[in-house]
């Protein structure tokens, strides 16, 4: 009973927000993609752009800006919503962000950072059926995201369910074998096994 306390306690003490990363493009300054957009405002790539260099100069506000004129420009923009959505969750608009990547799933249902993106804001809002469902579509899509096994591990060692837990860690041991938590993870995987014996 203490062992299982424990295993819950790591688990909601161990928490990784599964960000992704942005797509490649073209390394651009503010000023640069500002000028861009001046040039062409109607285009919805150089708002895309503008809101990218933004995101990787820490200003999530503007950011949000610049993804909201790309997607009222192009409807179905699924990058711009993605990135809409990862610009909201690092300005706290967890809500917002939610909407933003289930937009981007809606346009394309095989996006599967979208689906590891909102996966991680149904995490922080601690709604783990939603999240479970969201990552568990991401991995169906890729299932060579380490994170993404991490965090469902995390999600089912909460809940107790333990089988689907051990299940998710080993899959994040095959895919990140040396990460830094692999040893103390490999022990939890043994406890939980103990656990369910």
């Amino acid at each position: 009973m203490t062992r299982i306390m424990k295993l819950k306690s790591l688990a909601v003490f161990t928490v990784l927000v599964a960000l992704v990363a942005a797509p490649a493009i073209q390394a651009q300054t503010i000023d640069d993609a500002k000028t861009k957009v001046d040039a062409m405002p109607d285009d919805p790539p150089r708002h895309y752009n503008l809101g990218i260099a933004y995101f990787k100069a820490g200003q999530y506000t503007n950011a949000i800006g610049a993804f909201q004129k790309a997607v009222e420009l192009k409807a179905d923009y699924k990058e711009a919503y993605y990135n809409l959505g990862l610009s909201q969750q690092k300005a706290g608009q967890t809500s917002n962000a939610i909407k933003s990547f289930q937009k981007a799933t809606a346009i394309d249902a095989k996006y599967a950072d979208a689906h590891g993106a909102l996966g991680s804001a149904y995490q922080k809002l601690k709604n783990s059926s939603s999240a479970i469902r969201s990552y568990r579509a991401a991995i169906g899509i890729n299932d060579k995201k380490a994170n993404w096994h991490y965090n469902l591990g995390i999600l089912y060692q909460t809940r107790e369910d333990y089988p689907n837990a051990i299940r998710s860690y080993e899959n994040y041991l095959r895919l990140a074998p040396r990460a830094r938590n692999a040893a103390s993870l490999r022990n939890i995987v043994a406890q939980m096994k103990d656990a369910i014996r």
